[in-house]
């Protein structure tokens, strides 16, 4: 019987102590048309050997000093790992069915016996590197379809970053161009959702949320674009019609932001609504009361009145930040939740280091 090419080319590696059965074996194979033959008398060098070489099918002898071939199996597979497959064809004189059961259990897939015959060595040696080397195509298949699978997950995500970021931008542009059209500048936005997400970290433990509270809170404001400019930018004392028409912000907002379904837009939808809610249920639009108000408009309510406060304006003078703490803390328990504005506080330093960096 004379082997395939692909089978030709196969890597084999032959153990055993008795020298001429390695050449008798080698013999064979040669005259079958196998080219890659590796053999070892030493059964504790072809540990070694079958570690660091890539063998296709091992010829290993169960009768052998120093190790038997079970125990070079039991050796492969420590140093390779349970699960690890051992291409091996048990060569033995031994009939013991106990024998045979350990060997098999130990990774044998098949046996030839002693005497060897010549032919029966062939087919059972090309049997089982046809099996061996379908099962390695297969798995270079699964590499090669894993990685690009892996490559294809690494572009979706790049593409959903670069979506990510584009909606980000779009949240800061609308909270900038609302605040632009109420005397205050496009910094208001940065810093109180900066703030917010110092605060949101302060009380929460989920990053990905706070990291969505901060993006959001931007957009606390956007309803103040369905504001008449008459009003917005009255510089005088305004009348109760005209503060009514300025508490209708939050309700455009949320009608602005309504409809959607995925975040940052979910949240900044909630804080729109309900960040001019107060603690002791006398905000608007809802009058919501305590726990009734989301998280996030309870932090975005303390963040924007204290950095109105501490901020210069056409029709007010800035207040300091001492001022502005003690507003807050006069007024928690009434306006505001007090344990955001402990949190709050307790964080003032690193409120004050966003502050200056990115002061107006």
């Amino acid at each position: 019987m004379h082997v395939t090419v692909e089978l030709s080319e196969a890597h084999i590696l032959i153990v055993d102590d008795q020298p001429a059965n390695n050449r008798l074996m080698r013999m064979i194979l040669e005259r079958a048309g196998f080219k890659n033959i590796t053999t070892t008398h030493d059964s504790r060098e072809s540990v070694r050997l079958y570690l660091e070489g890539a063998f296709d099918l091992v010829l290993l002898d169960y009768n052998m000093p120093h190790m038997n071939g079970i125990e070079v199996m039991e050796s492969i597979r420590a140093a390779r790992g349970e699960v690890h497959y051992l291409p091996v064809l048990m060569i033995t004189a031994v009939t013991d069915r106990e024998v045979r059961h350990a060997a098999l259990n130990a990774g044998a897939l098949d046996f030839l016996n002693k005497p060897l015959d010549h032919m029966e060595v062939i087919p059972r040696v090309c049997n089982l590197l046809t099996v061996h080397l379908l099962k390695k195509g297969f798995e270079d298949q699964v590499r090669v379809r894993t990685l690009q699978l892996r490559e294809a997950n690494e572009q979706l995500e790049l593409a959903n970053n670069k979506l990510q970021r584009a909606k980000l931008e779009v949240l800061q542009c609308l909270g900038r161009a609302s605040e632009f059209r109420d005397n205050e500048t496009g910094n208001h936005v940065l810093r109180m959702s900066r703030y917010a997400g110092v605060i949101c970290r302060v009380l929460c433990q989920d990053e990905s949320f706070c990291e969505c509270v901060e993006s959001a809170a931007a957009m606390h404001d956007v309803g103040k674009i369905g504001i008449p400019d008459s009003i917005l930018l009255k510089s005088g004392r305004l009348t109760d019609e005209e503060f009514d028409q300025i508490r209708k912000h939050p309700a455009i907002g949320a009608e602005i932001l309504g409809g959607v379904h995925e975040e940052p837009l979910l949240t900044a939808h909630t804080i729109a609504l309900t960040h001019h809610e107060r603690w002791d249920g006398k905000g608007y639009p809802k009058g919501l009361k305590g726990e009734e108000i989301p998280l996030v408009g309870r932090i975005c309510a303390v963040v924007d009145v204290f950095d109105a406060l501490v901020s210069q304006r056409p029709y007010k003078k800035a207040w300091s930040v001492e001022e502005a703490v003690t507003l807050l803390q006069r007024d928690k328990g009434s306006h505001f939740d007090p344990g955001v504005v402990d949190a709050f506080v307790s964080h003032l330093e690193e409120i004050l280091k966003i502050r200056e960096e990115l002061k107006d």
